[in-house]
């Protein structure tokens, strides 16, 4: 009796150490953080058939003093990989007394470089785009954000310019950065939103911007088109 008690003893101690080991390592993958150029490559890939974008959104022009949009307009987009982008206003909303030529006075000067995301893009390029930004691409990190679980490619959350790629489909989240707008440097916040799938890739059909913590225009994807033609003309947004 007394062998056999030592024998169960030596094999619970032998399951025991498995079962730690086994903990440990789970714990060691979980734990395994992905380098930016690589994380960049995998989120490269969802736009990767995006040569052209061609958009027609609902652009919202927040209110100072609240969420409800001051006004509401159609407006054209356009992206071309690598680096170029513009946008148009077409129509205004039905019962606003404002010309397009108002609406442009009216909208605050925004920075429309977070666009080159959502084309095709090499790893290489997106690094470029990062220091520019002023994201450190040394340093990432796991974090949440409303829920998600996200790498964070920069500083932590709420502490300076990062970009936020959703750990699961490796689609952007967020990205934060500081530009000078209107001769003054403003803290930039574009959120990526309610990310649909189509034919070539996935793309987000919501998107806010914000200025220094505050939305001030907020973009609602009605149509889109990949890899048609471009129109000749831009107004340089």
């Amino acid at each position: 009796m007394l062998r056999t008690g030592r024998k169960w003893s030596a094999l619970v101690i032998v399951l025991v150490m498995m079962a730690g080991w086994y903990v440990g390592s789970c714990r060691n993958v979980d734990a395994y953080i992905m380098p930016a150029e690589q994380l960049l490559g995998l989120m490269a890939n969802n736009f990767s058939r995006f040569k052209t974008v061609v958009l027609t959104q609902s652009t919202q022009l927040m209110n100072a003093e609240g969420d409800n949009p001051a006004m509401t307009f159609e407006e054209k987009v356009w992206i071309r990989s690598p680096g170029s982008s513009g946008s148009q206003v077409v129509s205004e909303t039905e019962g606003q007394d404002m010309s397009i030529e108002d609406i442009r006075a009216f909208r605050l000067d925004i920075d429309s470089s977070y666009r080159h995301l959502l084309v095709a893009n090499s790893p290489k390029n997106l690094s470029l785009l990062l220091t520019e930004w002023g994201i450190d691409p040394a340093s990432v990190s796991l974090t949440r954000l409303d829920g998600i679980i996200a790498y964070c490619i920069g500083k932590a959350p709420k502490q300076g310019p990062r970009l936020l790629i959703e750990k699961e489909r490796f689609l952007p989240l967020l990205l934060a950065y500081s530009a000078v707008l209107d001769t003054e440097t403003r803290n930039v916040e574009v959120r990526f939103k309610d990310y649909r799938k189509v034919p070539q890739g996935w793309f987000p059909f919501r998107i806010e911007y914000c200025l220094d913590g505050e939305p001030v225009e907020k973009y609602f994807l009605l149509e889109a088109k990949f890899n048609v033609p471009l129109p000749s003309s831009t107004d340089g947004r």
